[in-house]
């Protein structure tokens, strides 16, 4: 989670420092895609989307002291 919110500030602080999206693409690790996504959210936009991962239902949830106990 921390990871994502890292990510979102570092490509901030590089397009502000006049990189191309291909040279932070190609620095981070990162699709071209994925750099502009997170270029185009609004810093409260990126907070609210990384802790929304957090809580999102996953598949086995309804499951999981079943598989626990097992």
């Amino acid at each position: 989670m921390k990871k994502k919110l890292m990510l979102y500030l570092e490509i901030q602080q590089m397009k502000e420092r006049g990189f191309s999206i291909q040279q932070i693409a190609k620095q981070l690790k990162v699709s071209r895609t994925t750099v502009y996504n997170y270029m185009e959210k609004t810093p409260e936009e990126a907070f609210e989307w990384v802790n929304s991962l957090s809580s999102r239902k996953k598949k086995l949830d309804p499951y999981k002291d079943w598989i626990v106990a097992w």
